[in-house]
C-alpha cells in the first residue's frame, strides 16, 4: 500500500479507539479486532503527529518519558493515565514499549526483551522531536553486537544421525484456517504479508527445500555466520518461487512463506526469543498467527575450507518443534542490555 494509504487506514483505526474509548490496559489486539495498528501504521501515524512536536525539551530523564508515554497515546487514540502502571509491556493494548532518544545507546531495564513487542523510538534533536521509529522486539537483536538477544533458548536434535526429514504432516490448524495453504500457490515477494493464496503447504516447502541437500556452496570465510547464512536464506527463496530475494531482519525470515531458515554447522540451534512452541502471538504476521505456525528450515551442513555442503534438511512447525529436539538452557538477558542504534537515525 502507498503511504497516504498506510496513513489514512492508521488514523481510521485511531479514530476508532477513540470513538469506542478503548482501554490502554485492554489485552493486546490484534488484527481481526479493528483496533490494531501494523508497525508501519504505527510508525507513520507517529511520525506524522509528533516530528517537530518540542514537548519533550528540557525534561529530566524520568518526566521525559512520562511525557513521551502521554503524547504515544493521544497520537493512537488513547486516554492518557495520570501515571503509567508498572506493566510490561507499558502501553498493553498497543503493545508497545516508548524510549525517547537523544543518542543511538539504547538501555533497556530489567526486563527480557520481548519478541512480539513493538518499540517505539522517538528521536530528539535538543529542541524537538525529529523523527520516530518503530521496531519489533525480535528484529531488537540486529542491533545487539553482544549476542545476548539471539541465544536465550536453545536446543539440539535428539537424534544427530537421522537425516533428513519432514517432522510435521501438515500445518497447524490455525495456519490452514488463516491461509490455506496449498501446493500450487503462488509466493509473494520474502518481506510481504502472507496472504490466503499465496502460501505454499509445508509439505511443499520440504520437497522444494529437499532439493538443497547435497548442493555445495562457496562458503564466504570461517567467521562469516551471518553471511552464511544469506547464502541459504537466498537459495532458499530462488527454491521456494518468491521470485527475489530480500531480508529485512525480521522473524521468520521469509515472511511471506512463515519460514525461519536456520542453518548450522555445529548441534546447537540457537532459537532466539521465543520457544518455537509458544503460543506468542506473531508481530511481524500482524498479530493474527503466532510462533507456533511458523515452518521452520533448518539445514545440516559440513564445512570444507572455502566451501561448505548441505547434508540434511528438517522442516517442522513450530507447534511440533519439540518432537524433533529437545531444549537446554542458553543465556538470558542482564538487568540492563545496551544496544547500538543506526548513527544514520540521528542525523537528520
Amino acid at each position: 500500500m502507498s503511504a497516504p494509504v498506510v496513513l489514512a487506514h492508521a488514523r481510521q483505526v485511531r479514530d476508532e479507539i477513540f470513538r469506542h474509548g478503548i482501554d490502554l490496559y485492554n489485552e493486546p489486539a490484534t488484527a481481526d479486532s479493528g483496533y490494531f495498528y501494523t508497525p508501519d501504521e504505527l510508525e507513520m501515524l507517529l511520525k506524522a503527529e509528533l516530528v517537530g512536536r518540542s514537548d519533550l525539551a528540557g525534561l529530566p530523564v524520568k518526566t521525559r518519558g512520562n511525557v513521551a508515554k502521554t503524547l504515544v497515546c493521544a497520537a493512537l487514540g488513547y486516554d492518557a493515565p495520570k501515571s503509567f502502571k508498572r506493566v510490561s509491556p507499558r502501553l498493553p493494548h498497543p503493545a508497545i514499549d516508548v524510549y525517547a532518544q537523544q543518542s543511538n545507546n539504547l538501555q533497556i531495564w530489567n526486563q527480557e526483551v520481548d519478541a512480539e513487542r513493538r518499540y517505539v523510538i522517538l528521536i530528539l534533536s535538543e529542541r524537538e522531536i525529529i523523527d520516530v521509529r518503530v521496531v519489533a522486539g525480535a528484529d531488537l537483536a540486529q542491533f545487539d553486537k553482544t549476542g545476548k538477544l539471539t541465544t536465550k533458548f536453545q536446543a539440539a536434535r535428539i537424534d544427530d544421525s537421522a537425516g533428513s526429514v519432514l517432522v510435521s504432516e501438515c500445518d497447524t490448524d490455525n495456519f490452514i484456517a488463516r491461509l490455506a495453504p496449498s501446493t500450487h500457490a503462488s509466493p509473494n515477494s520474502p518481506v510481504a504479508q502472507p496472504e490466503p493464496g499465496g502460501v505454499l503447504a509445508v509439505g511443499e516447502v520440504y520437497e522444494r527445500l529437499l532439493r538443497m541437500v547435497g548442493q555445495t556452496y562457496v562458503d564466504p570465510g570461517i567467521v562469516q555466520e551471518r553471511n552464511r547464512g544469506t547464502v541459504v536464506h537466498r537459495e532458499a527463496c530462488e527454491r521456494l518461487g518468491t521470485g527475489t530475494f530480500a531480508d529485512n531482519g525480521q522473524f521468520p525470515d521469509i515472511l511471506s512463506q512463515l519460514v525461519e531458515v536456520k542453518l548450522q554447522l555445529a548441534r546447537t540451534v540457537d532459537l532466539g526469543l521465543e520457544l518455537p512452541s509458544s503460543d506468542t502471538p506473531l508481530a511481524s504476521a500482524n498479530g493474527v498467527l503466532d510462533v507456533r505456525d511458523v515452518r521452520y528450515a533448518i539445514f545440516y551442513a559440513d564445512r570444507h575450507d572455502s566451501s561448505f555442503t548441505i547434508t540434511s534438511l528438517v522442516l517442522t512447525t513450530g507447534a511440533d518443534f519439540f518432537d524433533e529436539y529437545r531444549q537446554f538452557g542458553g543465556l538470558t538477558s542482564n538487568a540492563k542490555l545496551q544496544l547500538r542504534l543506526p548513527n544514520a537515525w540521528f542525523e537528520i
